[in-house]
């Protein structure tokens, strides 16, 4: 019987020094990943803070980008047969999400959206977001005060303010030559700031305060909205760079 628990003992210390050996491969490994991963950075710094809720509403250091993104916009706006709105939010989300800073802004796991907020040292610090809160797409379509204040409290509108707002400064006067095809589901992801007429003397702004009034704005929106939608979130999570044959090709 002693003999017995001698081997097993014995066994439990192999088992125990296979287990130090792999947690110790497993940090080694991941200190020389992130160590390669930080020397492999390019773009710029992100914000230390919510990349989505900055001081001035946008960061600033896009100014100089805008002007690159609104000659891709341009060419995805007349392109034939007819405009392609939606490739062009897809290819915009990727190019803002992946192209542009060192970090990702929005990363998805375990169907929750990561939004970058800051750093713990040098790694980024991250907050989950559900669909509706991050985007605003919900699939009601009326409104208590309390849904109303979800509804418009949703980040991606700041995100339009600070991407698709400054987007259209930098087209000028050229954007109300687009089409009106290309331009409204744009205009909608705007909010308020596209100043949209869905019908006769209403308006799409989801700073509205009068419940029934926004829900009927919505209803008439929301499909392109969910089109507009859609497709930022599928640029967002592009492995690849969307269509890039297309914004390369002279």
């Amino acid at each position: 019987m002693e003999e017995r628990l001698q081997r097993i003992e014995r066994r439990l210390e192999q088992v125990e020094k296979r287990l130090e050996q792999k947690e110790t491969s497993r940090k080694e490994y991941n200190a020389k990943y992130y160590q390669q991963r930080k020397l492999q950075r390019t773009g710029l710094k992100n914000p230390d803070r919510n990349n989505l809720d900055l001081p001035r509403g946008w960061d600033e250091r896009l100014e100089d980008k805008m002007q690159e993104w609104a000659e891709v916009a341009f060419r995805f706006a007349t392109d034939l047969p007819r405009p392609r709105p939606f490739d062009f939010l897809e290819w915009l989300c990727w190019t803002w999400n992946v192209g542009t800073y060192q970090h990702k802004v929005i990363t998805k796991s375990g169907g929750y959206n990561n939004l970058f907020i800051g750093y713990s040292g040098d790694k980024p610090l991250r907050l989950k977001f559900t669909d509706g809160d991050l985007y605003g797409n919900v699939r009601r379509t009326t409104f208590t005060p309390a849904q109303r204040d979800q509804f418009c409290e949703a980040l991606w509108w700041k995100w339009s303010f600070a991407v698709l707002v400054k987007l259209k400064h930098a087209m000028g006067t050229r954007f109300q030559s687009l089409a009106p095809s290309f331009r409204r589901p744009l205009l909608l992801l705007m909010g308020g700031f596209g100043e949209v007429e869905v019908k006769a003397d209403l308006f799409f702004d989801p700073q509205e305060a009068n419940c029934a009034r926004l829900g009927k704005a919505y209803r008439a929106a929301k499909p392109d909205l969910d089109h507009a939608w859609n497709a930022c979130k599928k640029g967002l999570f592009s492995k690849v760079e969307p269509f890039a044959d297309f914004v390369t090709q002279q």
